[in-house]
């Protein structure tokens, strides 16, 4: 008896790390404000739970500043199309998306375009 109940104490303390582990858009970018950057793609994360695509974006002031755009999962960017190659180092690109709430370099990408207007992915 003992050995279950502690098999179902391990089991619901995992389940719950889990269910942390997700969290809402809205805890980590300012879902009611947008900002566009344009940079130069240095790597491209295409993972679970959130691709990352990481790029050196030049500031107002002429200083290179190293950005991180968050997008969907794998899963869900495979299912529209995307592969590892969709975005790879050195291109050039414009995000539009939500800023981070803690003012960081980083956005929660809505769309991502060349630098000639074209949409990137499929």
């Amino acid at each position: 008896m003992r050995g279950a109940l502690s098999t179902i104490l391990v089991l619901a303390v995992l389940g719950s790390a889990a269910v942390r582990g997700h969290h809402s858009s809205a805890a980590f970018f300012l879902l009611d404000e947008t900002i566009v950057i344009e940079g130069v793609v240095t790597e491209f994360w295409f993972a679970n739970p959130h691709s990352r695509i990481y790029l050196e974006v030049t500031n107002e002031s002429g200083a290179v500043e190293e950005w991180m755009a968050e997008g969907g999962a794998r899963n869900v960017l495979l299912r529209r199309g995307w592969t590892e190659d969709t975005i790879s180092p050195g291109m050039e690109l414009i995000i539009t998306g939500n800023p981070s709430r803690d003012g960081s370099n980083s956005v929660e990408w809505g769309s991502v375009t060349s630098s000639d207007g074209a949409e990137v992915g499929p």
